[in-house]
């Protein structure tokens, strides 16, 4: 994979209302972009590494 995929935006929601309610503000629309790219990065690193698992087993 080299591209991330994109996510339904009930993924997306779910993680800026944790962050929001974590830190008590609202994100900025910069803050939303970026946690977003964060996101898709870092299910796309989760999905090669599940794919590596299982074609070492």
């Amino acid at each position: 994979m080299n591209e991330p995929f994109n996510y339904s935006d009930i993924s997306y929601n779910e993680v800026i209302f944790y962050l929001e309610s974590k830190w008590g503000r609202q994100l900025s629309e910069h803050e939303r972009k970026v946690l977003i790219e964060g996101y898709r990065f870092g299910r796309m690193v989760e999905a090669e590494n599940e794919i590596k698992i299982l074609f070492t087993q």
